[in-house]
């Protein structure tokens, strides 16, 4: 089995795992993501067409829903990234509130600049994340409802 599989089984595992904590606890997670605001964005799977759910960090900037596909300064984005390029039409949940319907829309590189300002000055790690890749990192506005 190549690392590539390994590292990927354990993602999974991971995020069954987070998951699981999310949901038996209206929307709280301890371990690496205490305290920080996760949602469970529900995708299609860009190549597969399967339903993917993963937990992601999210701001909420005046009032409006952003997720960041950082992937922690890797040099790709995450898997989730591609989903949302290719079926932005995606189920979110937030806390214990039931899933809403939402559309993925990335944003243009200048909002994107004036976004990621905002969310470095309250995430402070996400300025290390860029400056660890030459990708620039995407993104997104959930629009609900």
């Amino acid at each position: 089995m190549s690392d590539d599989t390994s590292d990927l089984r354990q993602e999974r595992s991971f995020n069954e795992q987070n998951i699981t904590e999310f949901r038996a606890n209206g929307g709280k997670v301890g371990g690496a993501f205490e305290g920080f605001p996760l949602l469970l964005l529900i995708s299609v799977g860009a190549k597969t067409g399967a339903e993917r759910t993963n937990p992601v960090a999210y701001f909420d900037i005046d009032g409006k829903i952003y997720v960041v596909g950082s992937a922690a300064g890797r040099d790709a984005n995450p898997a989730w990234v591609a989903n949302l390029r290719a079926n932005p039409q995606v189920r979110v949940e937030i806390g214990a509130e039931p899933q809403t319907g939402a559309v993925a829309v990335e944003l243009p590189r200048e909002e994107r600049d004036r976004i990621y300002e905002t969310v470095v000055q309250r995430a402070p790690g996400f300025a290390e994340y860029q400056t660890k890749t030459d990708r620039l990192i995407p993104v997104f506005e959930l629009q609900r409802g």
